[in-house]
């Protein structure tokens, strides 16, 4: 997955611009263009640069044009002349619009903000980075304000994978391992066990290495942690190795419980200092259809 389009969706806020300082420096290193969208209803009155103190009473032909104005001066201050850009401004809600332009532009990847919003704030409030995250098609990178600038490395040569068993965990793998350098890169493979007596560990670890891809097994460690709270086990050991990506699998049913306090994936992105890849159902069943179409055309 060497990105040749990145989606990146702003609200002009500054975790969404930290989102896109880090879609430059990944666009730069692989030579991907990226496509800054914005999305709103234009329901005046509205505040383009985020500041209570300024509002617009316009037509929403008037405010999406302020928008894209807005679009293209964001663009210029943070990407360098290097990284070709393009604009798009969507009269929608954010989350339809992101999800719909993700399926119909060509994008590889999403990389998009999260305000790290949790607990009875995350539920009240929502996030469009979680409900974006269930349902796109593409693997979506999330980078919260939590994310310290020199802690983002674009060759990723610290990589912390959750594994599940799940088809989108394996998955998760090989795009975490195609973004990162082949020659530098490690990936730590990290499972949460109830039990560490030497039989449970021998056996987890084995059963970790026969879920890992073949191909990627050389480039691979594999640690397990405590079982309790294992989003945010995940999360303090990924700080302790100073990770510079995490790379989840996110199941498609929620339970109720799940509703309330967040999926193992999303309790991970709302609480990581370090950005978070995460692959979905849609994203697998995807893959599986061009691999599908691929064969056919070999066989052919």
């Amino acid at each position: 997955m060497k990105p040749k389009l990145i989606l990146v969706p702003t609200d002009f806020s500054d975790a969404s611009t930290h989102a896109l300082r880090f879609a430059a420096r990944l666009a730069e290193r692989s030579g991907a263009r990226i496509r800054l969208v914005y999305a709103d209803y234009f329901v005046p009155p509205i505040d383009f640069a985020a500041s209570a103190a300024v509002e617009y009473a316009l037509t929403s032909d008037e405010a999406a044009d302020e928008a894209k104005k807005l679009l293209i001066r964001t663009a210029e201050e943070n990407l360098p002349a290097t990284v070709t850009f393009e604009t798009r401004v969507v009269i929608e809600s954010p989350v339809a619009a992101i999800i719909d332009e993700a399926r119909h532009c060509g994008a590889d990847l999403l990389i998009m903000g999260t305000h790290g919003r949790t607990g009875f704030r995350r539920l009240v409030v929502g996030s469009v980075t979680e409900s974006v995250m269930r349902a796109i098609n593409i693997p979506i990178i999330t980078v919260s304000p939590l994310t310290a600038t020199e802690r983002i490395a674009v060759n990723l040569p610290r990589i912390v994978v959750p594994i599940d068993y799940s088809p989108e965990c394996r998955e998760a793998i090989r795009a975490a391992a195609e973004l990162a350098d082949p020659k530098d890169a490690r990936l730590i493979c990290v499972r949460t066990v109830e039990s560490d007596t030497p039989d449970i560990a021998v056996g987890e670890i084995q059963r970790m290495q026969s879920f890992t891809p073949p191909e990627l097994i050389d480039r691979c460690q594999y640690k397990l942690l405590p079982g309790d709270h294992a989003a945010e086990q995940v999360v303090e050991f990924a700080k302790l190795v100073h990770a510079d990506l995490i790379a989840a699998g996110a199941a498609g049913a929620r339970t109720t419980a799940e509703m309330m306090r967040g999926t193992f994936a999303e309790r991970i992105l709302e609480r990581s200092d370090c950005p978070v890849l995460v692959i979905n159902e849609q994203t697998v069943l995807r893959a599986m259809a061009r691999k599908a179409e691929e064969e056919l055309v070999t066989v052919n």
